[in-house]
Formats: structure tokens, sequence, C-alpha cells
């Protein structure tokens, strides 16, 4: 496999360059802004409809600014390509659907970039409580830090903010772990002088159980889930952006015990890329369709 990044972010630096350097996986680079080349990219392109005609690649990874993401996704399904795109996948529901009738016609994968579940811990909590069967209340907090200026976060243009930055983590969650249908959606949404949402609160109720997020630009970080059964709640800490080189903590209470489990440090990204893998060599993406369509509509509903 020979994959072809669209974007020489951050994003891509910190969580996925090594990970193809340490696999072998040969992969090139197209970016406009950046002006040092990756010495270990197979190719390097400074226009990206370039790298799509003659990079060969496989599959596209796109890790561009959020208001790009729709286009060059739709572009590069067009071009025969399998596409992994960053989080938010798309702008709203009805750009999610147009990218899953392309990938559908061009019998290609297409997948969103949201992968924290993949993390041991995750797997490790729910093993604790026996499954989702037991949750009664999912409760989230993101919080970090106000991004610069200058950073497409906080530009309108570039389709930042906090609600598009982040809703695709409480999209998964409400996914992952809300029991039967959703009943009732509350949203609460702060915006800065500028129009910007630097805020925002979800309250879910389920069929069976609950679910509230809080995630913020602007404050001291914070990143954790909490899951609440009939008799304990476990806490686990840097869910939504785990480090691939740490080992974390599950903080368990019961009986008003507190227990610490330790968990091996885990690469995120290469068990995500890992099912990507399978289903890319199996030929079967119906799965990543169906989670790019809920979570989509998810989004929306935020918004509403």
């Amino acid at each position: 496999m020979k994959i072809l990044i669209l974007g020489y972010s951050s994003i891509f630096k910190k969580r996925i360059l090594n990970f193809l350097i340490k696999k072998n996986i040969k992969f090139c680079i197209a970016s406009k802004s950046s002006v040092q080349k990756e010495k270990k990219a197979f190719d390097w392109y400074r226009n990206y409809n370039e790298a799509l005609n003659h990079s060969n690649a496989n599959l596209v990874y796109i890790s561009l600014p959020n208001s790009l993401h729709y286009y060059w996704a739709k572009k590069a399904l067009n071009k025969n390509y399998h596409v992994i795109v960053d989080k938010p996948i798309c702008n709203n529901y009805s750009e999610a659907k147009n990218l899953i009738k392309i990938a559908k016609r061009k019998k290609k994968l297409l997948a969103e970039a949201t992968f924290f579940n993949y993390h041991k811990q995750f797997d490790q909590a729910l093993k604790s409580l026996n499954g989702t069967k037991n949750i009664k209340l999912i409760n989230t907090n993101f919080i970090i830090p106000m991004p610069k200026k200058n950073s497409f976060r906080m530009s309108k243009k570039l389709s930042g903010g906090c609600l598009m930055d982040m809703s695709p983590y409480a999209a998964a969650t409400a996914r992952l772990l809300g029991l039967g249908k959703l009943i009732k959606m509350h949203t609460s949404i702060n915006k800065n002088k500028q129009g910007l949402i630097t805020s925002f609160k979800v309250l879910c109720k389920f069929q069976k159980n609950y679910y509230f997020g809080y995630f913020c630009f602007g404050g001291e970080y914070k990143n954790n889930m909490i899951l609440f059964s009939k008799n304990k709640h476990i806490e686990l800490n840097n869910i939504f952006s785990p480090p691939s080189n740490k080992n974390l903590k599950i903080l368990t209470k019961q009986n008003n015990s507190l227990y610490v489990s330790k968990i091996r440090k885990s690469d995120v990204f290469e068990n995500f890329f890992k099912q990507v893998k399978y289903y890319y060599n199996k030929k079967k993406f119906n799965f990543y369709y169906k989670t790019i369509l809920e979570d989509a509509k998810f989004r929306e509903k935020l918004i509403k």
C-alpha cells in the first residue's frame, strides 16, 4: 500500500508520520504551505491536483483545514482513491451523504479519522463494566487552552470553532455508548465577538441511558470520560487524544473504594489503521459508511 497525504499538518506529524515510518509504509506528501520536505517521503508535491494525478498511491489521507475536507475528499474519490479524512469529514449531513454516494459508486473505502475508541483503555473500561449494556450515564469533558489567533481552529472561513473541531468526539461517544434510540437532545452554544463557537454543551436522553458532554476552547486542559453504572463509575483520562508513548491509568470507584488500573501504552492510530487495512483488503466498506452518516446526522442536530 502507498499513501498520499494531502496537507503536512501538525496532526499528521504528531499522530501519523512516525507510524508510517515505523511500519515502512510508502507515502508521499502534497503541501502548499510547508517549505521543508520530509526526507522519508517517497515523493513531494506542491500542488494537490498534481499529486492526485501522478502519485500512483492507493489511499489518500486528507489532513487539511476543515473547510477543505469535503472538496478534496470528493476529488480523491472521483480519481478512484480510497480516502481517510481528518475529523470532521465534512461540514454537514448533506455533504456526508454525497461523499458516501460517490464512494459506493466507485467501490472505495471512505473513513473519518475519529479513533479515540481504538485505545486499550476504552476496551478495558467496557470490559470492567461487562459491556455497554450497564452504562447509565456518560460524562465527557474536553477543554483546551484558547488556540492561537492564526490557527485554522479560530477561522470561520476555514470552518473552525469548537463545534466543528470537537463535535466528532461527541457524535462518536453517543454512537458507541448511547443505548437505544435518541429521545431528546438539548444543546447550549457560546460564541465569541466574531461569531465563532468557542464552547458547547450537549445533553442526550437515550432509551436506556444519558450522555452529557462539555467541549470548550479557552480553559485549563481537561480531557476525560466518566462512565457510570449502577454500582461503580470509571474515569478515563486523555480519552480523546491518548498519547502513543505513555502508559495511562483508569480510575474505578466502587463501594467507597478507589482502584487504579494501569493501561500499557498503545498507538491509537496504529490500531485504527489496522482495522482500516483489514476492511480495505476485504473490500468491505459499509461499516465506515454507516458510522459517517450516523455521526454527521448527530452533529447536524447539535447545530439546530
